[in-house]
């Protein structure tokens, strides 16, 4: 690997990256940044406004998100982010 890798998909990147002392503190900030995104929440297209025209757009309503960043990184919780950044 040359440099900071500019795709982390895993949590074990994220353990590769905390044992590397030249990656520490970049992949801190990007932890923190996991951590701190608000992105409980997700938009959700329901009905169209005109069912005649499709182009006026979709109704939409506010749900939880099934898949915030920190569950695509492989995290169990928002709180487990916290723990590896304390534990750093």
């Amino acid at each position: 690997m040359k440099g900071f890798p500019k795709h982390i998909n895993t949590k074990q990147d994220f353990l590769n990256l905390l044992a590397d002392d030249k990656f520490k503190t970049q992949a801190l900030s990007e932890l923190d940044r996991i951590y701190n995104l608000n992105d409980s929440k997700a938009t959700k297209a329901t009905t169209l406004i005109d069912p005649d025209d499709e182009e006026k757009g979709w109704n939409t309503e506010e749900v939880d998100n099934p898949m915030p960043e920190w569950k695509l990184k492989g995290f169990t919780s928002r709180e487990a982010v916290n723990t590896m950044i304390q534990a750093a």
